[in-house]
C-alpha cells in the first residue's frame, strides 16, 4: 500500500476542504488553539468542528474541545470539508483560532 500523510494548518473559522488522493481508510486528526479566560477574554470558547464527506456529515465533535480524530473510509476524490463554527465573540477574531491537522492513509 502506499504511504500518504500530509499536514495542514487553518486560522480562523470556517472551512478547509480537500480531495482524497486514493481511496483506502484514512485517518483525520487535529488539534487546536483556542482563546481562553487567561488571554483577556470574558468566557471561553465554544468553538465546534463538524467533519463532512462529500457534504454528508461524518464527525461532530464538542464544543470548545481542543482536539479531534476520526477515521475514515474514502474512495477516490472524495471530498473532505473540516468546519470550524462558532457562535461565542472569543472565537470571531481571525487570530483566534489556530488549527493544525494531520490526515493520511491508515488508522
Amino acid at each position: 500500500m502506499a504511504q500518504f500523510c500530509q499536514t495542514l494548518t487553518s486560522v480562523g473559522l470556517g472551512t478547509l476542504s480537500f480531495t482524497t488522493p486514493m481511496a483506502g481508510a484514512f485517518f483525520l486528526e487535529g488539534k487546536i488553539s483556542l482563546p481562553s479566560i487567561n488571554m483577556g477574554s470574558g468566557a471561553a470558547s465554544a468553538c465546534l468542528v463538524t467533519i463532512n464527506q462529500n457534504g454528508a456529515p461524518v464527525y461532530v465533535g464538542q464544543a470548545g474541545a481542543e482536539g479531534f480524530k476520526t477515521d475514515l473510509s474514502c474512495a477516490l476524490a472524495d471530498v473532505i470539508a473540516i468546519v470550524l463554527t462558532s457562535a461565542a465573540a472569543v472565537d470571531q477574531p481571525i487570530n483566534a483560532i489556530k488549527t493544525t491537522i494531520a490526515w493520511g492513509l491508515g488508522e
